[in-house]
């Protein structure tokens, strides 16, 4: 049997990747939408067969090139401009009769959050379920379980884990997978929106557990002052934007905004396998880490790590979000305290 070519964006990202690499597997023919055609994963892609098109996502005379010829796609936009991409994207589709769509979107969805990301997330949704020519499936997955060891070096040498929240956290994989074999036969999932989770809802205190069991040390979740954790992001050169919206992810950890219909079977639905657990996914972070030996090497770069955090100055983010020209509305709320968010989300 002969199938048709699937376009893949940011085909070198975390889901990207795993979701081209899962069709190329599967005997599909993938069009990999990268930025940069040197990267690691696309040198890979394109050994397994791939089609690399370089391009960039936010100019749709490059998105109008790469939709020709396809009938299937997984969208997936990326920071800071998702609703700049979610618009252009969806003119392209619309404009080139593209059949189904995989849109990544997020389990935060809303109007009126104050995270910028999460009311963009909101508008791209709105627009893709107006689409008339094209059938569209949402991901909307909550916190990536990557997130938890964006920082190792304190987490491995002194314990200290990030405590956000109760959570599911999903793997960047399963997102992925979940993707590719919707897209393998997309018309029995058109208009569907479904939550990628791991496969257990997990407190910090029992992440922290599992973390310990992994690197064979005891390590203890902490919440972080909102001024260390940005002063921690900014002497690890996160952008001043993406801090800025972590800060309510965090907080809506903590109001149980991600623990609400989790976990979900959504990766053994689709992809016939049982969600990644929290140690499957903390294996495959840290187990090649060269922090993970405790030494005094080791213990001299994370002190030196964590130093340069307390030293470093605070972000002035209210002046920041202020000249960025970010839409703050009055009585803005965070997802779990949105009667009308509530009302779509709960079962």
């Amino acid at each position: 049997m002969e199938y048709k070519k699937i376009l893949i964006t940011a085909a070198n990202g975390n889901t990207g990747f795993p979701a081209a690499k899962e069709l190329l597997g599967l005997g599909f023919p993938v069009r990999a939408f990268v930025r940069n055609p040197n990267k690691e994963k696309a040198k890979k892609l394109q050994q397994l067969g791939a089609e690399l098109f370089v391009g960039d996502i936010q100019d749709i005379r490059d998105v109008r090139n790469s939709l020709q010829g396809i009938e299937s796609a997984y969208f997936v936009p990326t920071y800071p401009n998702v609703l700049f991409q979610g618009a252009t994207f969806a003119t392209a589709v619309e404009e080139m009769n593209t059949k189904n769509v995989v849109v990544l979107t997020q389990w935060l969805s809303s109007n009126s959050h104050p995270s910028i990301y999460t009311k963009e997330h909101w508008l791209v949704d709105q627009i893709y379920k107006r689409l008339t020519n094209t059938n569209v499936i949402f991901l909307n997955p909550g916190l990536f379980a990557f997130v938890y060891f964006m920082m190792p070096e304190p987490m491995l040498q002194f314990g200290m884990m990030p405590d956000f929240g109760t959570n599911a956290p999903p793997s960047n994989e399963d997102i992925g997978l979940t993707a590719a074999h919707i897209l393998k036969n997309p018309e029995p999932h058109s208009g569907k929106k479904y939550r990628v989770t791991s496969k257990e809802l997990l407190k910090p205190e029992q992440m922290a557990d599992i973390v310990g069991k992994v690197v064979g040390r005891k390590i203890k979740a902490d919440v972080l002052p909102e001024n260390m954790m940005l002063k921690m992001l900014r002497s690890y050169g996160f952008p001043q934007r993406d801090a800025s919206q972590v800060i309510h992810y965090v907080k809506e950890g903590h109001n149980g905004g991600f623990s609400i219909n989790a976990p979900t079977t959504t990766v053994q639905d689709i992809v016939g396998k049982p969600a990644d657990d929290f140690e499957t996914i903390t294996r495959r972070y840290l187990n090649d880490n060269p922090m993970l030996k405790q030494s005094i090497l080791n213990k001299f770069k994370a002190m030196k790590i964590m130093m340069k955090a307390i030293i470093t100055p605070k972000w002035r983010m209210s002046e920041f979000e202020r000249n960025q020209g970010f839409p703050l509305f009055e009585n803005m709320m965070l997802s779990n305290e949105s009667p009308e968010w509530k009302s779509e989300h709960r079962k």
